[in-house]
C-alpha cells in the first residue's frame, strides 16, 4: 500500500487521503500539470524573444545616435575653420581667431605706441585723514557721455573718497568713467582707450571740483599705432579685432623693427581629419552591429549528426533592419546631388571594400582641405531655409542624418521607426504576460481539481476496503 501523501484539500474534503490507496500522489499531479503547461512555455518563449528583439533595437538606436553625433561634428564650422594661432613672442603680442577668420598665413607686426586711457588725477585731499574719512562736503559732480543727458553724482557730508568713487562706479556704464582712490586722491579713468577727453564737466560745481582737486587738466590718452606687413594702422584699443576678419590681435608692448613679431593664423586641419575618421569608425561599428543582428549563422550546424545548434542574430530576417543596412550602404558612396556638390565621396578619400568596410585616405582628404576647406565643408553640409522657414539642409551628412532621424527621432510630432517598434513590442509583451497569468491561474485550478478528484478516489477505495474487511469478518474468512 502506498504511503499517505499530504496535499492541498478541497473545501469540506477533511483529511486528505491522496495516494494511500490509489498510489496517485502529488508528484503524479505535478507531472500531469507539467504535461499541460506546454502552451504557457510557448508564451514565455515568445516574451523572451520579443525582449531580445527590443534589446537589439535599443542597441541599434544607441549606435545610430552615436553615428549622428559624428555627422553633426562634420556639420559644425568649428571642425573646419578652427585656427592654430601662434606668436613668435607672446610677451609682445598675441593673436587668436574664430571660425570666420580666413586661413591668412603669417603677418609681421610692429608697434610704435600702445593705446592708453585718459586719466584725470585729483590732488591729495587735506580733509581726508584716510581714504574712508568723512569729507564734510556737499556738492555734485556732473558727467556727460556720448552727447546724452548729463548725470549728476551727489556728494553729502558723510561721503568719503571711497564713497564718492563707489557712486561714480555705479554709474560707470552711463558716464564712460571709472574711479579709484590712490593715496587720498580720486583718479578718474576713461573706460575706453584713445585720445578722448574726460567726461567730467569742469564748468559746473567748481567748488566741489576744487575740493577734490579735479579742476586740473587730464592726462590725455592715445591710440595704438602699429603696422601689419608694412601697412600702418591705428586703434583706440590694444585689443584689435578689426584688422583681420575673424582675428583678434592683442598688443602688449611697443615693438621695434629689430624685434618684429611674426603672427600666424592657420586652419587647424587636424580637427577636420579627426571628425572624418571618427565618422568612418562609427559607421563601421554601426554596420558591424547590423550585420551581427541579421546574421543567419550556419544552418548546417543544426543537423541530426551535429551536437551544436545554429546561432543566429537577434533580428535575423527583419526587413526594417535590412532596409536600414541597404540605405546606409547606398548613401555612403553617393554625394548629395541636390546641393550641386563638386566633390564626391571618392574625391574626399572615402572608399568601401568588398566586405562593406568604409575607410578614409587621409592624404587625399588633407589635399582637398588644403585646396579649399570651404568646398570640403559644403560637400558635407550646407544649411538652408525655405520661404516658410523650414529646414532645407543639404549635403552628404544631411542625407545620412535624415535617414538616422527616420529611425531614432522621438519628439512630440514624430516618432521614429525604432520608437514605434519598441512601443509595439511592449504592447505584445504586455498581452502575452496577461495570457501567461491567465494560463497560470487555469493550471492552478486544474491542479486543485485533480487533487480533489484523486482524494475522493482514495476515500472511496478506503471505504471499499473497510467494507470488504467487515464482510470477511462476518463470514469468518481467515485474514492473513
Amino acid at each position: 500500500m502506498a504511503d499517505i501523501t499530504s496535499a492541498t484539500s478541497t473545501p469540506n474534503a477533511g483529511l486528505s487521503f491522496l495516494g494511500q490507496y490509489s498510489g496517485i500522489t502529488t508528484d503524479v499531479v505535478d507531472q500531469l500539470i507539467e504535461a499541460e503547461s506546454g502552451g504557457k512555455t510557448l508564451l514565455q518563449n515568445k516574451v523572451t524573444k520579443y525582449n531580445q528583439e527590443k534589446s537589439a533595437w535599443s542597441e541599434i538606436s544607441s549606435a545610430l545616435s552615436n553615428f549622428q553625433t559624428k555627422l553633426k561634428a562634420l556639420q559644425n564650422n568649428d571642425s573646419y575653420y578652427s585656427k592654430i594661432a601662434k606668436s613668435s613672442n607672446e610677451n609682445l603680442a598675441t593673436i587668436s581667431g574664430n571660425s570666420d577668420a580666413k586661413n591668412g598665413g603669417d603677418f609681421e607686426l610692429l608697434v610704435s605706441q600702445l593705446a592708453k586711457q585718459t586719466k584725470l588725477t585729483g590732488s591729495q585731499v587735506s580733509a581726508a585723514e584716510t581714504n574712508s574719512t568723512d569729507l564734510n562736503l556737499n556738492g555734485k559732480l556732473t558727467f556727460a557721455y556720448q552727447g546724452e543727458k548729463t548725470v549728476d553724482i551727489d556728494i553729502t557730508e558723510k561721503d568719503s573718497l571711497l564713497d564718492i568713487a563707489d557712486k561714480i562706479n555705479k554709474e560707470s556704464k552711463n558716464i564712460g568713467v571709472s574711479a579709484v582712490v590712490i593715496n587720498k586722491r580720486l583718479v578718474l579713468t576713461n573706460n575706453k582707450s584713445g585720445a578722448k577727453e574726460t567726461t567730467l564737466d569742469q564748468t559746473k560745481n567748481t567748488a566741489t571740483l576744487a575740493a577734490l582737486g579735479l579742476n586740473t587738466s587730464a592726462d590725455l590718452g592715445q591710440a595704438a599705432k602699429y603696422s601689419l606687413d608694412g601697412i600702418d594702422m591705428e586703434s583706440d584699443s590694444n585689443v584689435i579685432s578689426d584688422a583681420i576678419d575673424g582675428a583678434t590681435i592683442t598688443l602688449k608692448k611697443e615693438i621695434k623693427p629689430e624685434d618684429a613679431v611674426t603672427l600666424s593664423l592657420k586652419n587647424d586641419d587636424s580637427k577636420t581629419v579627426k571628425a572624418a575618421t571618427d565618422f568612418v569608425t562609427q559607421y563601421n561599428n554601426l554596420m558591424s552591429l547590423i550585420k551581427s543582428d541579421l546574421d543567419v549563422g550556419n544552418p548546417s550546424a543544426s543537423t541530426a549528426e551535429s551536437s551544436s545548434t545554429n546561432v543566429q542574430g537577434k533580428l535575423v530576417g527583419d526587413s526594417t533592419l535590412q532596409r536600414l543596412q541597404s540605405s546606409l550602404r547606398n548613401m555612403i558612396t553617393q554625394a548629395d546631388k541636390d546641393n550641386g556638390a563638386s566633390l564626391s565621396p571618392f574625391d574626399m578619400g572615402f572608399s568601401v571594400d568588398k566586405d562593406g568596410v568604409l575607410s578614409l585616405d587621409e592624404d587625399k582628404f588633407k589635399s582637398q582641405l588644403a585646396d579649399s576647406p570651404e568646398k570640403v565643408h559644403d560637400f558635407f553640409y550646407v544649411q538652408g531655409k525655405d520661404s516658410f522657414d523650414e529646414s532645407t539642409d543639404t549635403g552628404y551628412t544631411a542625407k545620412l542624418n535624415s535617414l538616422v532621424n527616420e529611425f531614432i527621432s522621438n519628439d512630440a510630432t514624430k516618432k521614429g521607426i525604432i520608437t514605434n517598434k519598441s512601443d509595439s513590442i511592449d504592447k505584445m509583451v504586455k498581452d502575452l504576460n496577461s495570457q501567461i497569468d491567465d494560463f497560470t491561474a487555469r493550471l492552478a485550478d486544474k491542479r486543485e481539481q485533480y487533487i480533489a478528484q484523486f482524494t475522493q478516489l482514495d476515500s472511496i477505495m478506503m471505504q471499499a476496503d473497510s467494507q470488504m474487511q467487515y464482510m470477511q469478518s462476518q463470514l469468518g474468512v481467515n485474514q492473513q
